[in-house]
């Protein structure tokens, strides 16, 4: 699975952030060297489980030290969950497996809520005019407008 974030910019143009990715069957944290900031996967192999079928499991997804700067107040973000490649311009896996689609359900709820943890560094005076699109090194910019995966309801048994 991969997460990436980018910034919806006043001007419609979507920017870069960041992405992770991580083997939903390597999805064990390990509790020692995890932080909310920063989680560690285990990588054991005693912890390797697939994703059940049958039920919704927590997964979290690393996404490693960045320097996006998002300005103050409430800045739009985006997070997109997706199979890894297709979203960056350039770099992608040369190869998944298993080779293919899957179908994946997310489930948000009270009991079970999605979050995105982004640290705020106080004191840092953060430019408020734009720079040009796409101005930033490896953080590719488009515009807002292409088409989007409607979400759709999970299967009647994990409902």
């Amino acid at each position: 699975m991969q997460a990436t974030v980018t910034e919806i910019r006043p001007d419609g143009k979507e920017t870069f952030v960041q992405n992770g990715s991580v083997r939903a069957n390597e999805r064990k944290l390990d509790p020692d060297k995890s932080t909310l900031l920063e989680p560690v996967l285990s990588l054991r192999a005693a912890d390797v489980s697939p994703l059940p079928s049958d039920r919704y499991v927590p997964v979290t997804i690393p996404l490693y030290y960045q320097g996006h700067a998002l300005p103050g107040g409430l800045p739009h973000i985006r997070v997109t969950i997706s199979a890894p490649n297709g979203d960056q311009p350039i770099w992608s896996f040369g190869e998944t497996d298993p080779p293919g689609a899957a179908n994946v359900s997310i489930a948000h709820s009270t009991q079970q809520p999605s979050r995105l943890l982004l640290p705020v560094v106080p004191g840092v005076n953060v430019p408020t005019g734009l720079p040009p699109c796409p101005g930033l090194r490896g953080e590719p910019c488009r515009d807002t407008s292409r088409s989007r995966t409607p979400l759709t309801q999970p299967p009647p048994e994990l409902r």
